[in-house]
């Protein structure tokens, strides 16, 4: 079963800012799964 987390848990959990998990999203280095919400 996978789990969401926010982008700030995320980037908390990474050691990165959000900015670039942002970055990293639009560059094709990670896959970001959105919610509706």
């Amino acid at each position: 079963m996978s789990r969401f987390i926010s982008i700030g848990e995320a980037a908390r959990t990474l050691g990165v800012s959000i900015s670039t998990l942002r970055r990293w999203d639009a560059e094709g280095k990670l896959h970001a799964n959105r919610t509706r919400s």
